[in-house]
């Protein structure tokens, strides 16, 4: 009978991947992987078939986690400024306290390697978002583009947010403030 798989050992294979696709992008070998996991190669394909499985898997659990820190009290009945300011500082946070993911994140996006269907389930979590999203540019509100527009573009402010934010810590909240303001005018109408 096979033994049952580890979540520590599993866990310790996501966060060794994410530093490594950090750094390295989807170039990263398994090999360095484990080791970072403190395992045997071979058992990181006991838990990720393939690599391609392993990225798949690493995109999705710092998707979770995002959305552990972006959706706790989303106010959905708040105007879409008041929306739009808890999502842009809720990442911000995550992205402080996250910076491997968030640039694991950004490279596994621009890899091509992530299959549609993950990044469908990636987004699962920020339906509310997304819908609020479609209503402000139905009601005039944001600019008339894609949703996945908008938020490239929230995400690029709130990254240079993030930039300035770490780069001079004793303005934090002028920065915090600067970066949504700039957000917002960039979305509006």
């Amino acid at each position: 009978m096979a033994r049952p798989l580890s979540p520590e050992k599993r866990n310790a294979l996501l966060m060794s991947a994410t530093e490594a696709v950090a750094e390295q992008g989807v170039l990263a070998t398994t090999a360095s992987i484990a080791r970072g996991a403190g395992v045997a190669e071979g058992t990181l394909f006991t838990y990720f078939e393939s690599k391609e499985v392993l990225f798949q898997q690493v995109y999705l659990h710092l998707k979770r986690s995002l959305a552990e820190t972006v959706m706790p009290d989303y106010p959905d009945e708040a105007d879409y400024r008041q929306r739009m300011e808890h999502v842009f500082q809720r990442y911000v946070n995550w992205g402080l306290s996250n910076a491997a993911g968030r640039f694991a994140i950004a490279r596994l996006s621009a890899s091509g390697q992530l299959l549609d269907e993950t990044r469908v389930q990636g987004m699962e979590a920020f339906l509310a978002v997304a819908r609020m999203m479609e209503a402000g540019v139905r009601d005039g509100v944001l600019v008339d583009a894609p949703v996945s527009f908008l938020s490239s573009v929230i995400e690029h402010i709130a990254d240079t947010t993030i930039e300035y934010v770490n780069k001079y810590p004793e303005e934090a909240g002028r920065h915090r403030e600067l970066g949504f303001r700039v957000l917002w005018r960039a979305i509006t109408q």
